[in-house]
């Protein structure tokens, strides 16, 4: 379902006297004035589709959308063959330029420039060349600062930023648009630092070669910390700081009942633990602080915390920011793989109406886009020296999906990998961020680029809340579910599943055993994976409607995808279920394998519903 957004194109004198010629471009052209219509959905429950992510101010989510005005407004004007109805890729722009629509700043709509009922905008003395009868029209959302020179990370993960390219170019073969990275070349000081601090604190003297005596156990205890510290694969600062407080903890309880010589043992691994340029003790003698040396990462370069890896190779830890490996097999993406969520962007590819007579007075309140439409005397209809008025013949639709996402618990008792029960703190555990893997460039279209395979991960941590009577409800995975969040996102290809991870914060107070078997510490993140697949056997439900859309993508361009995910209960006979299956890092989202820990039902508003158990 497209947004009804109409262009109207209305003629208020001609500069130059046009003679039609069969040539497919023409430098003669109509003066006209360009107005612009903005149909926005009524509400969210008549089936018309209001995009939205973050808050719903942002997204045009209200119950009656507010419009958020546009820029970066593109016309390109095409003169197509008879035969031809929609703009090719081959396809050669009508003239020289684009069309500039004129404003206080060129080719921009505001907020407040449209009129009510028929949300129209009048540019006046825009030049239209002869022979048009086709357009590529594309706009963004009016966002702050994201995507320009004065952006910042926070506007872009608010707003979503996406790279154009080729919009001047004249040929649609040219245009792309591609996500953003977050990082292309991560600063690894403090993942460095981290990796110098765990290598101190791996070959504290005596600890690699402790002896074990099989008769009395003696030194078990210290050579089992070790193996268990070699296997670090979570390198983000919070991660390491939960793994170095467990081992102090644990080195200092079991000291009193070693032998002299592993007492020493001992005393080394608190001491390297101590170093000053790392790490103190507050004032309880028994927790850590880290200093400014080794906190904040990967935060510090706006990365989830399960983008940071560190691995033990030669006796010494390093931190990774390219794709590796962890102990337990598990495949992480690069740093520079994650990108912003996608911003709220607007397309038609379109043949028009056209009229020699000045229909200005036919936009005013209260008429609908057909009644306006029919005023038209040749639709489709191309520009000529005498045209007065033009309009897309096809409406404007938002170029982008949008994933809701809900999260919700099986049950009040949950149970980790060892099949032991997990005691849940308050309502559930806090949903930090939302991550969708699968994303690619798009082209004109806005369809994958067939040419480039690349696959980035989206990060969506600026999560929706809702405030009711002064109080601000956040994302929590409670056996109710959670409040919803909106991501933008760009359409995926056919047939092609795509995989979601949770970022979820380990409340408990307590460690549980996720992912085969790996520690997910008290206070860390951890993360839980859902497969999206369009073709699965069960859990997938046809909409009532399909007009215009593809069952076979899962994010599809103008469409509502909604994942209602459950965490499943697993049970007492453990697994890699459920919980069971949370990673402490982030798995690869392109690994065709994962470990699912989350059941899916999803929905696609006026498209398919998924139910899939993780």
């Amino acid at each position: 379902m497209a947004i009804s957004m109409p262009l109207f194109l209305v003629s208020c004198s001609s500069a130059d006297d046009a003679v039609e010629t069969p040539h497919p471009t023409s430098s003669d052209t109509v003066k006209t004035s360009f107005t612009l219509s903005v149909g926005l959905p009524k509400s969210n429950t008549s089936g018309a589709k209001a995009m939205s992510r973050v808050s719903d101010a942002t997204a045009q989510a209200q119950s009656s959308p507010v419009f958020r005005g546009m820029d970066n407004m593109t016309l390109i004007p095409f003169a197509l063959a008879s035969s031809t109805t929609t703009v090719g890729t081959d396809a050669t722009r009508n003239g020289d330029n684009n069309i500039v629509l004129p404003n206080t700043t060129p080719n921009t709509l505001s907020s407040d420039q449209i009129t009510s009922t028929g949300n129209a905008k009048v540019y006046v003395d825009v030049s239209i060349p002869t022979e048009t009868n086709a357009f590529l029209f594309y706009a963004k959302a009016i966002d702050a600062t994201a995507g320009t020179s004065a952006s910042t990370a926070n506007d872009m993960f608010k707003y979503g930023t996406l790279k154009a390219a080729g919009l001047d170019a004249g040929k649609p073969s040219g245009i792309s648009f591609t996500p953003v990275p977050i990082t292309t070349s991560p600063d690894m000081t403090k993942g460095e630092a981290i990796a110098t601090y765990l290598t101190s604190i791996a070959n504290a003297k005596g600890w690699s070669s402790v002896s074990v005596d099989a008769s009395t156990g003696q030194g078990k205890g210290l050579k089992n910390l070790y193996d268990n510290f070699i296997k670090l694969s979570a390198g983000s600062s919070d991660a390491i700081q939960n793994a170095v407080q467990d081992l102090y903890t644990s080195v200092v309880d079991l000291k009193s009942s070693q032998t002299t010589a592993n007492q020493t043992i001992c005393d080394a691994i608190t001491t390297a633990i101590k170093n000053s340029t790392y790490a103190s003790l507050n004032s309880d003698d028994k927790t850590l602080k880290f200093t400014d040396a080794i906190s904040g990462y990967p935060a510090n370069l706006n990365l989830p915390d399960g983008a940071a890896t560190v691995k033990w190779a030669d006796s010494k830890f390093t931190a990774q920011s390219t794709p590796t490996y962890t102990t337990d097999g598990t495949n992480v993406s690069a740093m520079k793989d994650y990108v912003y969520p996608i911003s709220l962007w607007y397309r038609a590819n379109t043949q028009i109406a056209t009229s020699d007579a000045d229909l200005k007075d036919k936009y005013v309140n209260g008429t609908s886009w057909a009644d306006i439409l029919n005023n038209y005397t040749s639709n489709p209809g191309t520009v000529t020296s005498s045209t007065h008025s033009i309009a897309l013949k096809d409406q404007i639709q938002y170029a982008v999906g949008r994933l809701d996402t809900k999260v919700k618990l099986a049950g009040e008792t949950l149970y980790d990998n060892n099949g032991a029960a997990v005691t849940l703190q308050g309502d559930g555990f806090p949903v930090t961020a939302i991550l969708v893997g699968g994303q690619r460039a798009v082209n004109y279209l806005f369809q994958s680029a067939s040419s480039d395979n690349t696959q980035y991960t989206v990060y969506d941590k600026d999560l929706n809340t809702t405030t009711t009577d002064n109080t601000t409800t956040k994302m929590i995975a409670s056996k109710d579910g959670s409040i919803t969040n909106h991501t933008l996102l760009l359409e995926t290809p056919e047939k092609t599943p795509i995989y979601m991870v949770v970022e979820l914060q380990n409340n408990t107070g307590r460690a549980f055993r996720g992912y085969n078997n790996g520690v997910i510490p008290a206070g860390s993140k951890f993360y839980l994976v859902a497969k999206l697949d369009p073709d699965a056997d069960t859990g997938v439900t046809q909409p009532s409607t399909t007009t215009g859309f593809d069952k076979e993508k899962v994010i599809q361009q103008d469409f509502t995808t909604v994942a209602n995910l459950t965490i499943g209960a697993s049970s007492t006979s453990g697994g890699n279920t459920g919980l069971g299956a949370a990673y402490n890092v982030i798995p690869d989202l392109r690994t065709p394998a994962l470990s699912i820990g989350m059941s899916v039902d999803l929905t696609w508003q006026n498209g398919l519903t998924f139910n899939v158990t993780m």
